[in-house]
């Protein structure tokens, strides 16, 4: 429940990154947010059917010490699938992001002066790398289960969501630190069109004396 929760929430800042790319466009923004909403059901359903399917129950390990347990082995199907949807969004986004991105490079001649940009795009790329590793090594751990169960249990735990957890956080800290950089190091981009980037940056006005 909490690898669900993580990846919803971080899916959910990128969502918003993205739309800052599209001059927040309703259309855009409504699709998007409807396919957050479509990843979270559908990946409740299977977290709730799964552990339906596995049957937990109570074991006892000593004296007075019970734990939960599965009487079956968890789908592996169900498995795959809870990990091909979060690396299919993320792909979406990622198309997104690329495909504006493109365009500005075009219009701008790179990215030279524009950090806000740069890390918006920078963050995307990484993020979706991090996504790819964590439901690569996922589905590979449920694959690999039967045949060598130490291999499996490494996978899990190298594409442990903790690290979507973490990155999440600084994807907010890197957006701050480029916003504020000032205009130099900012981004002040008049667009060419209506679904051209737009951001806004707040100056500093100069201090009165009042004698």
């Amino acid at each position: 429940m909490t690898s669900l929760v993580t990846i919803i929430l971080i899916d959910y800042i990128l969502l918003i990154r993205v739309l800052a790319f599209y001059h927040q466009k309703k259309k855009l923004s409504i699709v998007l947010r409807i396919l957050l909403g479509l990843e979270a059901c559908i990946r409740l359903v299977i977290l709730i059917y799964g552990s339906l399917l596995e049957e937990p129950a109570m074991a006892s390990i000593a004296e007075g010490m019970t734990v939960c347990v599965s009487k079956r082995l968890p789908s592996r199907m169900l498995s795959i699938v809870s990990w091909v949807i979060p690396m299919t969004y993320g792909m979406i986004l990622l198309c997104l992001v690329l495909y504006k991105a493109a365009n500005y490079w075009k219009l701008s001649s790179g990215f030279k002066g524009f950090d806000l940009v740069r890390v918006l795009i920078r963050d995307q790329v990484l993020y979706f790398g991090f996504v790819i590793l964590c439901s690569v090594s996922k589905i590979l751990s449920v694959i690999i289960a039967k045949i060598s169960p130490f291999a499996s249990d490494v996978l899990n735990a190298a594409g442990s969501p903790t690290l979507l957890c973490i990155l999440g956080g600084q994807l907010l800290t890197n957006l701050k630190e480029a916003g504020e950089r000032g205009v130099n190091g900012g981004t002040n981009y008049t667009p060419r069109s209506v679904s051209a980037i737009v951001f806004g940056e707040v100056r500093r006005l100069p201090s009165l004396r009042i004698f």
